[in-house]
C-alpha cells in the first residue's frame, strides 16, 4: 500500500502528529496539511481562513483525517464546506474527529453540524468520538496545572475514561485504511478514573507531588480565564467537568481501541510513565 495517500489536517496538533507517525509506519504516503511544516510527511500549506488552500490539500489523496479547529472564527460554516471540498477533490474515505458528547450537544453547534454534513457526502466515512484526552494534563490546556503541581477542577470524585491520544490515532488509522471500520467509533481509555487517581499517577511517574482539589465552578472559570481561555469557553469547560460529579454525564468505557486495533488501550499509568520518559 505504498501508493495509498492520506491527507492529515491539524497535522501538528495533539492527534494529527500521531496519525501521521502511524500512517508513515504503515508505509502510506502522507500529506500533512497545516499552516506550518511539522517535519513529518509531505507538507501541504493549508489555512482554514483561505479556501483557495483547501482543494490542493486533498487532491490526489485516497483518504483524509479532518480535525476541526473549534475556536476558529466562522468554523460552523466552514466545516461543511471543507468536507465537501475534500469529497469533490476525489477523497474516497473521510475520518472526522468529533466528540463523545455530540448526541447531547445543542442543535446547530459545530460537531452535530459537521457530522451531519459528512453523512450526506458520497464518500465512505467514519466519525471518531473520543472522551477527554490524557494529554490535556501534559501538553494540552491543563499542562500548567500539572507543572504547578496542583490540579483544580470542579469534578469532585466523578469518574471519566480518559483516553491517550496515541490510542485515538490508532483507531483513526484503522478507519483510514481501505478496508477499515466505518460509522461511529466511540473511543475511551480502559477504565473510568477520578482526578485524584490522575494526580496520583502523575505523582508516581514524575517523582514530584501533584495534588488534586475539587473547586467551585466559578473558581475554575477564574483559573481558566487567567490562563487565557475565553470566558464563554471557560464556562463550557466548567459545565462539562461538573457533569461527571453529579451523574449527568455518564461516559461508558468502550472496547473500541482493542476491538479495532487489536491492542489494549493505554491506562493513565501507562500514559504518565510514557510522558515522564519522553518529556524534555
Amino acid at each position: 500500500m505504498n501508493n495509498y495517500t492520506v491527507t492529515v489536517t491539524g497535522s501538528t496538533g495533539k492527534t494529527g502528529r500521531h496519525v501521521i507517525t502511524q500512517a508513515l509506519q504503515r508505509g502510506w504516503r502522507v500529506r500533512a496539511a497545516s499552516r506550518r511544516d511539522g517535519g513529518q510527511g509531505e507538507w501541504v500549506p493549508m489555512n482554514w481562513s483561505d479556501q483557495n488552500t483547501w482543494a490542493p490539500a486533498f487532491t490526489g489523496s485516497d483518504a483524509a483525517y479532518i480535525v476541526l479547529p473549534a475556536e476558529h472564527p466562522g468554523i460552523l460554516d466552514q466545516a461543511p464546506a471543507m468536507l465537501r471540498t475534500a469529497a469533490d477533490a476525489g477523497v474516497k474515505k473521510i475520518v472526522l474527529l468529533s466528540a463523545m458528547d455530540v448526541d447531547t450537544a445543542p442543535a446547530g453547534t459545530l460537531q452535530p453540524v459537521a457530522e451531519q454534513a459528512l453523512r450526506e457526502l458520497p464518500v465512505q466515512w467514519a466519525i471518531v468520538r473520543p472522551t477527554w484526552f490524557m494529554d490535556n494534563f501534559t501538553t494540552g490546556g491543563f499542562a500548567a496545572m500539572t507543572a504547578a503541581g496542583h490540579l483544580r477542577f470542579p469534578t469532585g470524585e466523578g469518574r471519566l475514561p480518559f483516553v491517550d491520544s496515541r490510542d485515538l490515532a490508532a483507531v483513526a488509522i484503522a478507519a483510514l485504511a481501505e478496508d477499515g471500520p466505518a460509522g461511529i467509533l466511540p473511543v475511551t481509555g480502559p477504565q473510568a478514573i477520578t482526578h485524584s487517581q490522575v494526580a496520583a499517577s502523575l505523582t508516581a511517574a514524575l517523582s514530584r507531588r501533584i495534588e488534586y482539589t475539587s473547586i467551585p465552578a466559578e473558581d475554575f472559570v477564574t483559573d481558566l480565564t487567567a490562563m487565557g481561555f475565553p470566558l464563554e469557553h471557560a464556562w463550557h469547560m466548567a459545565n462539562t467537568h461538573i457533569q461527571p460529579s453529579t451523574g449527568q454525564l455518564l461516559v461508558p468505557v468502550t472496547d473500541t481501541v482493542e476491538r479495532v486495533t487489536g491492542s489494549r488501550a493505554y491506562t493513565f499509568e501507562d500514559f504518565a510513565q510514557h510522558h515522564a520518559r519522553t518529556a524534555h
